[in-house]
């Protein structure tokens, strides 16, 4: 997939993002240029030269002479730092071409000098850099794979400091997937290595978590997060556009508006202005003052045509399109509102920025469905399927890649070791005598033997870890087309039957299932409420699609909190599934499902699933079911409970029961389910 972006947008943002904050360096640029004239040594003198030219973009020409009266002092010295930094001068030159490939690999060559001199990179030197470079270039997983790479290089051979940058990389990859809690974990990571070292790029990673938070939903973090940045006044701009965002999603419209407004006094740049008008529009819309949000909305639209904007900035996302769309579905003018809405998507496939797509995609599904028009519905939702599926393959691929290189990092060290061992056997041969040498090579070698067989049982168990993890993603990946299979079919037959207010009403219901599932499946453990609330959703679809032959009753223990225990996704559905299918579905009358939560001691749930339905020994001798309908999530959710106690050793267990009377006549089948917590 190709990154389609304004160069000259690109390479200002770049800028921007090296640079800092123009007006709070410009004291700082001062002091340097008086340093610079007055110091006498020149290998100081390199290192003012180089940070004046890094961090200071306004003026080219004196980028330039700063670059090239380092190298030149560099060259006449040996200095090897200075010598690295002529590497990284050139992928600037490469870069204001546009090259960025060229450019990479300059960047790369710096890396490596600056890496040989064991130099400690902080967040503004070409090791945190380079992931701009990588995304200019539309290289992500490129980028994925390098900071891999680097990360356990710094970890074997140091400095460990540098590991930060590389976790920072990492978690922008993972955020480009829109995976928030992967992406979280590696910014919070390279935030507690800044920490010991780096006060700057401490407060950024916070600022990052908190934004990262916020486009997760989650604005009790987000705040806490973009609060403790605020103080330290670092971007007050962006913070104070964020903080205002988190009110505007409370409802909040009040401190939304102050937060807006303060945030306006440090708009340097147009598209700063143009985000920040947005915002007031936002604002005005929820307040329903539509002429003062087409007001703000016509100023920001302005800056955006004069000045060529796009979509993507590191203050925000500029989502012109999108709010023009809210004021005309406001005012009733739903065509110019659909305009706006798909020319938003168009511009967000460009800027390859797959949550905003998501978001832009899930919108147009809701606007069809909300019309009637299911058609079109259903083609937005698949498109959100197909993105979805394709983030879910990058992230395996993502797992699969770190698995990788790990092995071979360890190969590598293994190799590194035999050497060192072979070297100090034959250096202890020339120094010790015969007698003596017979007794180190049989210690030698017992040593070696033993830790030959230790590393082998090591890498044995870690291997069958490995293995049993990726079993347990794939039997939990195969149960999501089971479901789409039968609701796309009942919704097929609703349409052949000419029902299309029932059709449009399943669809509905359908894609918030299918919304649900996909989000439990991306993790390994989900509330014992979100589990119960996909499967509530799943059994009204069933029984609507069967005349409502059949209820469900739920019985949850009161000392059984729903939303802290935590169990494996999609775990009681298929359950559920076989006994709709082989137990009520042959019962004349009217069935009952009974779903009972309990405790059975402080670590162990019970979970027992109840049917009244015909009972097993009439279900085989029917058969009437089972040549049509295979339950194939139930052997899939079993294997999950076997591959849990291969895993980790839990005691999960599942237990079927046949319920009858006194007389031997059946009553239904109880399963029951015991999983620990």
């Amino acid at each position: 997939m190709k990154t389609i972006i304004p160069n000259k947008w690109l390479i200002i943002i770049l800028i921007l993002l090296l640079s800092g904050n123009t007006f709070a360096q410009l004291s700082k640029r001062d002091s340097l240029l008086v340093q610079i004239a007055n110091e006498t040594n020149d290998t100081n003198k390199v290192k003012l030269l180089i940070t004046l030219g890094a961090n200071h973009f306004e003026d080219l020409a004196e980028q330039d002479r700063c670059f090239k009266e380092a190298y030149d002092l560099s060259k006449k010295n040996n200095f090897r730092y200075g010598l690295a930094y002529g590497q990284y001068y050139e992928g600037l030159l490469l870069l204001r071409l546009g090259k960025y490939d060229e450019a990479i690999e300059k960047y790369k060559s710096c890396i490596d000098e600056l890496d040989s001199i064991h130099f400690i990179q902080h967040i503004k030197h070409p090791l945190s850099e380079i992931r701009i470079l990588f995304n200019l270039a539309g290289k992500q997983e490129e980028k994925f794979r390098y900071y891999l790479n680097k990360l356990e290089f710094y970890r074997r051979y140091g400095p460990i400091e540098n590991t930060a940058d590389c976790y920072h990389g990492i978690a922008g990859y993972y955020y480009h997937l829109a995976n928030y809690d992967e992406a979280i974990e590696y910014y919070l990571r390279a935030g507690e290595i800044f920490k010991s070292f780096d006060p700057f790029g401490y407060i950024n990673e916070k600022q990052v978590v908190g934004s990262v938070y916020l486009e997760w939903g989650n604005l009790d973090k987000a705040e806490l997060f973009l609060n403790s940045d605020l103080k330290e006044m670092i971007n007050p701009f962006y913070c104070n556009h964020q903080l205002g965002n988190i009110y505007l999603r409370r409802h909040d419209y009040k401190r939304a508006l102050s937060y807006y407004v303060e945030a306006e006094k440090y708009t340097t740049e147009p598209a700063w202005q143009a985000i920040n008008l947005v915002n007031f529009a936002g604002v005005y819309l929820k307040l329903n003052s539509k002429e003062s949000a087409r007001l703000y909305l016509d100023s920001a639209d302005q800056i955006r045509k004069k000045e060529k904007l796009g979509i993507n900035f590191p203050e925000g996302n500029l989502e012109i399109d999108y709010f023009f769309y809210m004021y005309y579905i406001a005012t009733g003018q739903e065509k110019l509102a659909l305009q706006h809405l798909e020319a938003a998507l168009k511009d967000a496939q460009l800027s390859v920025d797959v949550p905003i797509v998501l978001k832009y995609t899930t919108e147009l599904n809701s606007y069809f469905l909300k019309r009637g028009d299911s058609i079109q519905a259903l083609r937005y939702l698949i498109q959100y399927h197909a993105i979805q599926d394709t983030l879910d393959a990058l992230n395996t691929r993502a797992r699969i890649a770190s698995y990788e290189i790990e092995q071979q990092q360890r190969q590598k060290v293994n190799e590194i070791e035999q050497l060192h061992t072979q070297k100090t056997t034959q250096r202890n041969y020339y120094l010790i005598g015969g007698a003596f040498l017979l007794l180190i090579v049989f210690g030698i070698i017992s040593r070696l033997l033993y830790k030959r067989k230790r590393d082998e049982e090591q890498l044995r168990a870690e291997f069958k870890n490995q293995l049993a993890k990726a079993e347990t993603i794939a039997l939990r990946a195969q149960m999501n087309p089971h479901f789409i299979f039968n609701c796309l079919n009942s919704i097929n037959s609703y349409v052949i039957d000419q029902k299309h207010e029932t059709a449009s009403d399943y669809l509905i219901k359908f894609s918030k299932l299918i919304r649900l599932i996909l989000d439990n499946s991306r993790n390994e453990t989900i509330t014992i409420d979100k589990e119960l609330e996909t499967l509530k959703l799943y059994i009204l679809l069933e029984s609507a699609r069967f005349d409502n032959k059949f209820a469900c009753v739920y019985n949850v223990a009161e000392d059984v909190n729903t939303n802290t225990i935590m169990i494996p996704p999609m775990l009681l559905q298929p359950f559920v599934e076989n006994a709709i299918w082989h137990g009520l579905m042959q019962k004349e009358g009217e069935g009952t499902i009974t779903i009972d939560i309990n405790k059975t001691d402080e670590e162990l749930l019970n979970i027992s699933i109840i049917d009244d339905g015909i009972g097993r020994e009439k279900a085989a001798e029917l058969k009437s079911k089972s040549a049509t309908h295979k339950s194939h999530g139930l052997k899939v959710t079993s294997q999950r409970i076997e591959m849990m106690n291969r895993l980790n050793s839990t005691g999960a267990q599942v237990n079927i029961f046949d319920l009858k009377d006194d007389e031997g006549n059946a009553l239904g089948t109880k399963i029951e389910l015991i999983i620990p917590f």
